[in-house]
């Protein structure tokens, strides 16, 4: 799986604050019609506007926050990416991972997995 990819899709599009450049990124990373399993949500959020939005909802709730790849591997067409969300420079108040699937060299399913939820 291409480096590039999963780094665009930590940090140009889950950390991304402006909305444009955060969209033209989703269409780049996401397939049209993605599947995305967040465990907060009971159901999934599909195509690249409900992503959007979900992400939009995300940084509401955490503002300042970035994402950080802790590590990742990949085999055939899928990657599974354990990362870090908190304010830049402090320890991460929220730690997971992210299944992704993967088509054309775009995510076409992701699950996310929080292990560490936020102490909110």
């Amino acid at each position: 799986m291409n480096q590039s990819i999963i780094e665009k899709h930590m940090f140009s599009v889950w950390s991304e604050t402006d909305r444009e450049k955060r969209k033209t990124a989703i269409n780049e990373v996401y397939t049209e019609n993605c599947l995305v399993y967040d465990p907060m949500f009971p159901d999934p959020f599909q195509g690249r506007s409900n992503l959007l939005d979900l992400i939009d909802n995300v940084q509401h709730q955490f503002p300042g926050f970035v994402f950080r790849i802790e590590s990742y591997d990949a085999h055939h067409q899928a990657v599974r990416l354990h990362w870090s969300y908190g304010l830049p420079g402090e320890e991460p108040e929220v730690k997971g991972e992210d299944f992704m699937l993967f088509e054309n060299n775009q995510i076409q399913t992701m699950y996310i997995y929080i292990d560490q939820p936020p102490a909110k």
